[in-house]
């Protein structure tokens, strides 16, 4: 190589070093405070690339903004909120009406009636679908027509359809929804080419052809076999103007929001908690990441403080929302465990539950009816460790996803106890720590809850639509699922 070449070498490469510390330095340096330092990383990074064709190829120590990434084991557990933050819980009780409604009655629907009405700039919406409630539907309808930028997300099957009969009208009445509808089939597609290697270790009940599942020597199953239909998009959240946040186990519908099921939900203001639900949304809508596919949000909890409680977030699959949230809280627990649950069938939840008690804890179980007749659930098992379990004999579902840990710490949010609520399908969750008069306004729910329900329901199961359920048997659906209402059901006659 000429000494030409190489002096001409040297100062090409100098030259690029100056342009790529100058670079660094500007846009590393030059953002707001308020981005963290990895944000701060990536963001020079990307501007250095894109001014330089991708050639930005090292970032020596002398180029490093003046800050260092945390690991996360050093990253601090959670950030103040404003003082203007607040939180708010949503209840309905089951016994407060005789049938579904169309009409917006309960409070967790004129909460989130009144919400949409006072958006200002955006309202963004993850619910698995819409049946019966037209005056959301109608709300949703004129904050786009007001200017309101509307975006939703739903849930769809392998074969394009929704359970709720009004979710394509939704979604022909707004401009921007979208569904899960690829990423199922993109599941299904791994499924059939994944197979199964799953060597038995327990017998299979007889009768029982759904996927064998072994829990402490047993095997359970549901009665007919099971055929992916697509993992569900199964949240049931709103962002209004990037600073509130609705959400928790109520559905759209005439059952849900219209106050039939028991339901909790939460209306929670705050810049914190809007962000992370909003980075949650975009990743499904705007990347298409759905169930399976989707990334962790970020290493550490999700948590913020609002009136001294202590707010977490996961979301799943990617958050491990029961083995990070919900398992923790019941091994740390020393006195009472209260849980208001559509379905128990998580093994290891049980587990920790039977654990609970032998070391002293009171708890006490409030299960679906329909959910009683699963062949994966626990409450049988439960019961027969001492452990006080109470089907309930409402109408209206125990719907709720929910508890409280030493009148204390409350769980709420979408995600049914059982593996694919956990693992597969998308559902938010929410624990909120030292909950105060939360806790104590949930606790005193909960025994109005249990107190409804006879004793007799402790030992036995009552079935869902029939005389055993009140209400059950004139409300106008079909409860048990058998495709049989009210008086075509033979168990509600007498």
């Amino acid at each position: 190589m000429s000494q030409k070449y190489r002096t001409i070498t040297a100062k090409f490469f100098m030259l690029c070093a100056i342009l790529t510390f100058d670079t660094l330095s500007a846009y590393a340096q030059n953002y707001p405070e308020n981005l963290s330092c990895e944000q701060k990383y990536k963001k020079a990074w990307e501007a250095c690339n894109q001014k330089y064709n991708g050639k930005c190829k090292y970032l020596g120590a002398s180029f490093k903004p003046s800050c260092t990434i945390d690991s996360p084991s050093t990253e601090k557990p959670h950030i103040a909120g404003d003082a203007s933050d607040s939180i708010e819980l949503l209840l309905n009780n089951p016994i407060a009406f005789n049938k579904p409604e169309k009409t917006c009655r309960s409070e967790i629907c004129t909460s989130l009636l009144s919400a949409i009405e006072n958006a200002n700039h955006t309202i963004d919406f993850a619910i698995y679908g819409m049946r019966g409630q037209p005056e959301i539907l109608e709300a949703l309808i004129k904050a786009n027509k007001r200017g309101v930028k509307v975006r939703g997300i739903v849930d769809k099957d392998i074969k394009n359809k929704s359970y709720y009969k009004d979710t394509d009208k939704l979604i022909h009445s707004l401009n921007h929804v979208r569904t899960d509808y690829d990423s199922d089939l993109a599941t299904l597609a791994m499924l059939k080419n994944k197979g199964s290697k799953y060597k038995k270790k327990c017998r299979r009940p007889d009768g029982y052809k759904g996927p064998l599942q072994c829990f402490e020597g047993k095997g359970y199953a549901s009665k007919g076999k099971i055929h992916f239909k697509g993992d569900i998009m199964h949240n049931k959240f709103f962002i209004i103007d990037n600073n509130t946040v609705w959400t928790g186990s109520a559905n759209i519908s005439d059952t849900g929001t219209g106050g039939y099921n028991a339901n909790i939900s939460t209306l929670i203001k705050s810049n914190f908690i809007a962000h992370y639900y909003t980075i949650e949304f975009n990743q499904m809508y705007e990347l298409g990441r759905h169930h399976r596919q989707k990334k962790i949000l970020r290493k550490a909890n999700l948590t913020t403080v609002i009136n001294n409680k202590d707010v977490s977030l996961y979301f799943s699959p990617q958050g491990y929302a029961m083995y990070r949230g919900v398992i923790p809280l019941i091994k740390s627990a020393k006195n009472t465990i209260d849980i208001a649950v559509f379905f128990l069938t998580h093994k290891n939840v049980s587990l920790e539950l039977v654990k609970a008690k032998e070391r002293g804890v009171k708890v006490r179980i409030i299960l679906d009816a329909t959910a009683a007749t699963n062949g994966y659930s626990k409450h049988n098992y439960l019961r027969k460790h001492g452990i006080q379990v109470k089907v309930e004999s409402w109408g209206g579902k125990m719907h709720m996803k929910s508890a409280i840990i030493d009148s204390s710490h409350l769980i709420i949010g979408s995600m049914n106890w059982t593996s694919a609520g956990e693992s597969k399908n998308d559902e938010n969750t929410i624990i909120i720590k030292n909950s105060g008069n939360l806790g104590l306004q949930y606790s005193v729910f909960f025994s109005k809850l249990w107190e409804s329900i006879p004793n007799k329901w402790l030992y036995e199961d009552p079935n869902a639509e029939s005389l055993d359920s009140i209400n059950s048997c004139t409300d106008g659906i079909d409860n048990d699922f058998d495709h049989q209402v009210d008086d075509n059901d033979i168990s509600c006659r007498k």
